[in-house]
């Protein structure tokens, strides 16, 4: 019952930040990939994935390539504005 209330919780958090940032959208799905570390494993560290429920595993991909996709433009132009300037 805790999960359950902590994805519930994480759903309403997300949709308060997407209405902050874009008000009136609709949140269709949602997917989180978390970097952890673990006081055991000082040298190892690993993730935790997370997704809306009921998110199809074909939406779950294409969210994180959507994601690494924009990350790569932003990087992509950081660069060439900053090749620019010198």
């Amino acid at each position: 019952m805790k999960d359950q209330k902590a994805e519930l919780s994480l759903d309403y958090a997300i949709g308060d930040v997407v209405q902050q940032g874009d008000p009136g959208a609709i949140v269709t799905g949602w997917a989180l990939s978390i970097s952890v570390k673990h006081q055991n494993m000082p040298k190892g560290d690993g993730y935790v994935y997370l997704h809306s429920e009921a998110l199809p595993h074909h939406s779950q991909i294409g969210l994180l390539q959507t994601a690494l996709d924009d990350k790569s433009n932003t990087i992509l132009v950081n660069t060439l504005l900053e090749v620019g300037r010198g």
